[in-house]
């Protein structure tokens, strides 16, 4: 009999692990989520969806290029996939940035990534909208984009289900049993489901899923700041589709800054301000219904935080400078100790 499989969360990663799974052959995997399975309400429910692949590590940057293969080949029906390839553009407005892009571009060029480093002129022609006076140079990346995250979860729900995959949603875990030192099942509010094998896929809340089995995961919640603005000429002139995007993803290390196009309207990410360390477990149960403005994941927007973050945004695009923040809020993400994924088996409990 094929081993029973329980994953623990519906996001993108838990949806993509069963879709993986089946393309293995596993054929009895379940997949269990608090939230309402269109919207669980976790960080892939208010991702912005910039995929940027290079990376000092080969593998996680094989890792990125895997997954941008992958969202091109999750079509809906009217045939349109979950990424779009944009590209992405790295500016650097200091010295020393200038020097890291060079130590990127040469990441690049060994992991098989297509990257150029770009003097001024040429990032002005890939993104018109920059202060010319700040930019130095930039690395581009053809290859890189913005992901549909929420609508990829629903293409892998949708795909792994016609494959026999089990999704069972609004259904809180609330313990782990286990019998000789292995898991047994998966205790819910409706009862356990029996399990071989259990995979966390919780994203923030998998530092209290843990706990269920004895573990302490090194992994602490914290909250990121993203904006939107109200639109702007500039971008309604580009006749972007609603939320869509035609520019390169623009990243702007120098400040932990980085934006993307929503149609006319500008998506603005930030990670300059101070450490916003979140308990999951006080952010109680989720409910049955969210949104996109009501989600466990999004905590109420301090506007005082964002401040550097929207006066450097001006200086560096200033076309920014006739809007104004017409959306804002905290979006918890998960953050390890060293910015790497936690992948393997519990050390205490098989």
């Amino acid at each position: 009999m094929a081993p029973k499989v329980v994953i623990i969360g519906a996001g993108i990663v838990g949806a993509n692990l069963a879709d993986e799974l089946c393309s293995l052959g596993w054929t009895n995997t379940t997949v269990v989520e608090q939230g309402p399975l269109d919207l669980p309400g976790g960080s892939t429910s208010h991702a912005p969806g910039l995929v940027y692949q290079t990376n000092p590590s080969k593998t996680m940057a094989k890792f990125a290029t895997y997954t941008v293969s992958k969202l091109q080949s999750l079509k809906d029906e009217d045939g349109s996939s979950c990424f779009n390839q944009v590209g992405g553009l790295e500016v650097a407005t200091t010295e020393a940035r200038l020097h890291d892009l060079k130590r990127k571009h040469g990441w690049a060029h060994s992991w098989g990534i297509e990257a150029s480093l770009v003097p001024p002129e040429e990032c002005l022609r890939l993104y018109p909208l920059l202060n010319r006076e700040k930019v130095l140079g930039g690395m581009h990346i053809p290859s890189d984009g913005l992901a549909l995250a929420a609508k990829a979860v629903q293409l892998l729900v949708k795909r792994t289900r016609e494959k026999g995959v089990k999704y069972i949603d609004r259904t809180p875990v609330t313990g782990i049993t286990e019998a000789g030192g292995k898991v047994t099942g998966v205790v819910t509010p409706n009862g356990t489901i029996s399990a071989d094998i259990i995979v966390c896929c919780a994203g923030f809340w998998g530092v209290e899923v843990s706990k269920m089995a004895g573990l302490a995961l090194p992994l602490l919640p914290l909250a990121h700041q993203y904006v939107k603005t109200t639109p702007i000429q500039a971008l309604k002139d580009r006749k972007n589709p609603p939320n869509s995007a035609s520019l390169p993803i623009l990243r702007h290390q120098d400040q932990d800054l980085y934006y993307r196009e929503h149609g006319d309207f500008y998506g603005i990410g930030y990670y300059g301000h101070k450490p916003m360390p979140v308990n999951a477990a006080s952010l109680g149960r989720t409910p049955s219904t969210v949104s996109d403005k009501s989600m466990p994941s999004r905590l109420t927007f301090t506007a005082e935080d964002f401040a550097p973050a929207w006066k450097e945004s001006q200086e560096l695009l200033p076309v920014m400078r006739e809007a104004e923040i017409a959306d804002g809020f905290n979006g918890i993400f998960s953050f390890t100790p060293d910015g790497g994924s936690l992948v393997g088996e519990s050390p205490t409990l098989e």
